[in-house]
């Protein structure tokens, strides 16, 4: 036969289930708003049910229920979509790091603008073009002199630019790495804690959010893959390094980002090169500029400075021919046009003769401030010999000899100034793997490069909002399974509640029937 009290054991379980559904319910109230909480949900069943006691089955039918009872506490939680969201945050993280170091990039070329490197050269050009006009004008010589400084100036604050942008790139990536560090280290903490009290039977649920939130944002940081062993731990592997296996954490170094498939330090490593491209684009120009090879047109009257090769058959005052290929002597008068290859912008003002006293020769108007034969942003200079002293510009083709035996300049003569003003127009020649122009002006070359630029920065910002696109949807999805609806808590609440007041009153009443045979029966005849 079942027991007096079975009743009272019945609604007791009941109320202890509900009152432990109410208290998740609330604690699920309470991290609404929390970062990375999955809601938790009690599992319910059953009791197992009874049936008569005695030597044999018993002969009533059925068997009596006895009552509910709650099995785990577990979290809502897909793994699944858990996985998704953290391969595609750590290509977000990636691409919005390249983004913003394309942004920086874009902001320090500052094209299109008056005051970038299009404009100063364009201011550097126009002054050729006046003092073509009037190679003996004081005024124009300065304003030669002034706007290659302007120039040169403008192309070293520009390297200095990129080299803060990548010191702060690298800046990061030690930051990242100490953060990531740190992430792994607490995640090894975790799972020891999450193994000691799941060996006991329980479900650690907060903890497990807690470690599932710091993966999340190791997944921003570095590419990831994680693995989950039996006994609760995890393993991760980033940037091809092992960092996290039980309780033990491995460090991560700077030269770990190299090997970074996506992620934030793929990211920086990623806007490293970027910047080199840049930088490497820039000093092709400059290097193209000054020391590249062209073809330029000397008209008659010419007086050759050194031994040059003309690539022309070529006429001189004294009747000699002399056929193309041949080298023309220096001192030589050119009576008719003559076309040679220079070696870039030094090359042909080398060519010419100063209006200083007296007339000289060979002056490179660009040096390095290094002493190099190379040519970047970083080291060209206008050279000093002109800076003190713009008489020193070698505007002049030819010379007249005076009675002293000086030479002394035409001082009308522009000859050398026309042909450098024209290098404007002429095609150079540019390492074919830097942009996609592998010869034309030096106006079309840096069109190109702030063209690619464009493009570059144009095709990470699109792929940066798809990333972002997919990253929202994920979320959105995996916050429809594991977030908190307080909608749906307040349904439950009512639920829960209801369910509680009628195992209260079941027992009330259970309690009722007891008192009646206890304390009212078997008074008969007292």
């Amino acid at each position: 036969m079942r027991s007096t009290f079975h009743g009272l054991e019945t609604s007791k379980r009941a109320l202890f289930v509900q009152t432990t559904t109410m208290q998740t319910l609330g604690h699920n109230i309470a991290n609404a708003n929390t970062e990375g909480y999955s809601r938790q949900r009690v599992n319910v069943s059953a009791t197992r049910p009874i049936e008569a006691i005695g030597m044999s089955k018993s002969s009533a039918p059925g068997q009596i229920g006895t009552g509910v009872q709650y099995d785990s506490i577990t979290r809502i939680r897909d793994s699944y979509l858990d996985m998704q969201f953290r391969r595609e945050n750590q290509g977000l993280g990636s691409w919005s790091i390249l983004d913003s170091t394309l942004r920086s990039i874009e902001g320090i070329l500052n094209e299109p603008s008056n005051n970038g490197i299009r404009g100063v050269m364009d201011k550097f050009w126009n002054s050729w073009e006046v003092l073509n006009r009037d190679p003996a004008l004081l005024s124009a010589r300065v304003d030669v002199v002034g706007s290659a400084v302007n120039m040169v100036d403008t192309l070293r604050h520009m390297d200095e630019s990129l080299t803060n942008v990548t010191n702060d790139l690298q800046a990061n990536i030690t930051k990242k790495v100490n953060e990531a560090n740190d992430l792994a280290q607490n995640i090894a903490q975790l799972n020891g804690i999450i193994r000691k009290a799941e060996g006991l039977g329980d479900n650690a649920n907060d903890y497990r959010d807690q470690r599932d939130l710091l993966i999340d944002k190791l997944s921003t940081i570095v590419d990831i893959q994680v693995t989950e062993a039996p006994n609760g731990d995890v393993t991760i592997v980033a940037a091809g390094v092992e960092v996290v296996n039980g309780d033990n954490a491995t460090q991560l170094t700077d030269a770990n980002a190299a090997t970074a498939t996506s992620g934030q330090l793929h990211g920086y490593v990623q806007s490293q090169a970027q910047v080199d491209t840049v930088r490497n684009q820039l000093n092709a120009m400059v290097q193209s500029l000054v020391t590249g090879k062209v073809t330029v047109r000397l008209e008659n009257g010419y007086v050759a400075a050194k031994d040059i090769t003309a690539k022309n058959d070529v006429e001189l005052e004294n009747g000699t021919t002399i056929p193309a290929g041949t080298v023309i002597p220096a001192g030589s008068r050119v009576k008719s046009p003559i076309e040679l290859e220079v070696n870039g912008f030094n090359g042909l003002h080398e060519l010419g003769y100063s209006l200083s006293d007296p007339a000289t020769s060979g002056i490179p108007f660009f040096t390095t401030s290094d002493g190099s034969g190379t040519f970047n942003i970083n080291n060209i200079r206008v050279n000093p010999v002109i800076v003190n002293d713009t008489s020193k510009i070698a505007a002049a083709g030819k010379y007249e000899t005076n009675n002293n035996g000086d030479n002394l300049t035409i001082k009308g003569n522009s000859d050398i100034a026309h042909a450098l003003a024209g290098l404007r127009d002429k095609a150079f020649e540019y390492p074919q793997n830097l942009t996609t122009l592998s010869k034309g002006t030096i106006d079309d070359y840096f069109r190109a490069v702030t063209g690619d630029l464009g493009v570059r920065a144009a095709n990470t910002t699109r792929n940066m909002e798809n990333q972002q696109n997919l990253v929202d949807s994920l979320l959105q999805r995996r916050q429809s399974v594991s977030g908190v609806s307080l909608d749906e808590e307040m349904a439950d609440m009512i639920r829960f509640q209801h369910a509680y007041n009628a195992a209260a009153r079941n027992m009330t009443t259970v309690d009722e029937m007891l008192d009646r045979i206890i304390n009212q029966m078997g008074i008969v005849g007292r």
